[in-house]
């Protein structure tokens, strides 16, 4: 098939006005890349501040979060302080970080990235409807920069309803020990039509550790994946710190996913621990008593838990026929690392036979108990010794008078 030379020349036209687009392009944009990379650092912006939100629609008394990003473009790292700096009267409003969630006053930001921040605001219970305005303020550690941003609150007579995530627990306060795992089970629901990827964390006194896993499940997670409305149940286990103090300590379990964000507050009332140690100042568990006397012997009663320990009293399990009494016989109150000085005193029978013996102590309280053993030796007094060296040297003479009697015969 032939082709004509004017043919010939459409189709190179042709070709040259579909590429010649595609080509410009592609050279102006390395070409921008190229002058954006070459610009020195101090030419640049030390920082930006950029706001998820600028108008918002909240009710009285309601919290709003929303996403603050600090965007570094230099290739040294930045500092960067921020503030709220302007706020209608009764609204608190700071910085935080995501997780965990701590008040923050200034980042350091590294070159060429971002740190993104929450910015809390909580309205006062009493507000008026009507439109308000937020004031917040960033600026780099050098002071070259200082950025202001406003976000308008519109607030209506009511509360907003949020929906999208929601956090539920129908037990969300737990008692007990530090010895114990407290387990609270939470529902986690998706109230939207879309399926979300909800990044999952927990806010806990310093030294407690918390877990967040499936239900029925061991895995520890820190997301998890939610269809369109739905709802997935979660546990929460939280393992206080061994020697923690009696009181009320708070648990926040957050969700969060993209600009939505949810939590359950969880509270554990903490009742200490109750454990009672045992001993002696030196350590040994034995002591020596002559029959028919009385002797003393001294132990140490001490409160090792967290809680105090109250109405303790000392019960002796001992031989037949001996006597054992304490002094003082009860402590009405130990407090926790408190100890407590008792004095035994001890009376084997006169006839009591010369040996070892074991004597069981225990100290009893309402809430725990602990028992230590003694080994007393019991020695004879001395004038029976004598006694009984004089009854058996008669003996033996008498033996011995015997055998010269009949050694005559």
């Amino acid at each position: 098939m032939r082709i004509s030379k004017a043919h010939l020349v459409w189709l190179l036209l042709a070709a040259l006005v579909a590429f010649w687009p595609l080509s410009g392009t592609s050279h102006e944009s390395s070409e921008t890349a190229a002058m954006e990379a070459h610009i020195p650092d101090e030419q640049k912006e030390p920082f930006e501040l950029v706001m998820a939100y600028t108008n918002i629609t909240v009710g009285p008394g309601q919290e709003f979060e929303m996403d603050a990003e600090v965007v570094n473009p230099r290739k040294a790292s930045v500092r960067v302080a921020l503030e709220a700096t302007s706020l209608p009267e009764g609204w608190t409003a700071a910085f935080h970080s995501r997780y965990p969630s701590y008040p923050v006053g200034g980042i350091m930001v590294q070159g060429g990235k971002s740190t993104t921040l929450e910015l809390k605001v909580k309205l006062p219970d009493d507000v008026e409807p009507g439109d308000y305005e937020v004031a917040v303020t960033a600026r780099d550690g050098k002071g070259e920069k200082t950025e202001n941003a406003k976000v308008a609150f519109r607030v209506s007579a009511k509360k907003v309803e949020t929906g999208g995530l929601r956090m539920e627990s129908q037990y969300p306060v737990l008692s007990g020990n530090t010895s114990q795992t407290f387990k609270f089970s939470i529902d986690l629901k998706n109230e939207t039509d879309n399926p979300l990827t909800t990044a999952l964390a927990a806010q806990a006194p310093p030294g407690w550790v918390v877990k967040i896993k499936p239900q029925f499940e061991e895995t520890q997670i820190s997301s998890i994946a939610l269809k369109k409305d739905s709802t997935e149940t979660l546990s929460v286990e939280i393992q206080p710190p061994l020697l923690g103090e009696p009181g009320d300590y708070p648990v926040v379990v957050k969700a969060r996913s993209g600009g939505l964000s949810t939590q359950a507050d969880l509270k554990i009332s903490l009742s200490g621990t109750q454990e009672l140690n045992m001993g002696t100042a030196t350590g040994r568990l034995n002591a020596s008593v002559t029959a028919g006397d009385k002797s003393q012997v001294d132990f140490l009663v001490g409160n090792a838990g967290t809680a105090p320990l109250t109405n303790l009293a000392f019960i002796s399990s001992k031989p037949d026929q001996w006597e054992v009494n304490f002094r003082p016989d009860k402590v009405d109150s130990l407090n926790p690392g408190e100890v407590r000085e008792v004095k035994m005193e001890l009376t084997a029978p006169d006839r009591a036979v010369a040996g070892d013996y074991m004597l069981n102590v225990t100290t009893n309280s309402p809430d725990t108990n602990k028992s230590i053993d003694f080994r007393v030796t019991v020695s004879t007094p001395t004038i029976w010794g004598w006694i009984g060296a004089f009854i058996v040297a008669v003996v033996v003479l008498g033996l011995a008078a015997v055998f010269i009697r009949l050694g005559r015969r």
